[in-house]
């Protein structure tokens, strides 16, 4: 349940005036976050699923409800990292407004034993220094991305 909010996009001028540029139902994302690569942004909204929006007008380019259940993301090297929240699913898919172009995917390997039957992966993905690094409860798992 991502509460319905929506998305908006504000500009600030002058002696701090703020102006409304749009607020639409486009992107309704509850805490898988959203990530800014180039002039699109890429994240799960509640509904259509994985989406991209284009920042500047909020409009939909594209979305894909039935690749990858809902969860979190994070962008490098132009490529989104996706986690599923309800099975530990990572995707590799292309950052592209052309639409969802997946090039891998793994499920987490063992899973965490003390999560609550009802808990799911929330725990955002993060990259550095050409590390992936993915976290389930009690579990840290480190993958080498980095380009050759």
């Amino acid at each position: 349940m991502c509460y319905g909010a929506g998305c908006k996009l504000v500009k600030l001028g002058a002696d701090n005036q703020v102006s409304e540029v749009y607020a639409n139902q486009a992107m309704k994302n509850h805490h898988g976050g959203v990530v800014l690569v180039g002039d699109y942004l890429y994240g799960y909204s509640d509904g259509p699923g994985w989406l991209c929006q284009e920042f500047k007008s909020g409009k939909e380019v594209w979305s894909e409800r039935n690749a990858l259940g809902k969860g979190a993301l994070s962008s490098a090297d132009g490529m989104l990292y996706c986690l599923d929240e309800n099975s530990g699913t990572v995707v590799l898919a292309e950052a592209s407004p052309k639409g969802w172009k997946e090039h891998g995917r793994f499920k987490l390997d063992p899973q965490s034993k003390i999560r609550d039957s009802q808990g799911r992966f929330w725990t955002h993905p993060v990259i550095s220094n050409g590390k992936l690094y993915l976290r389930d409860q009690d579990l840290i798992f480190c993958y080498d991305v980095k380009k050759s």
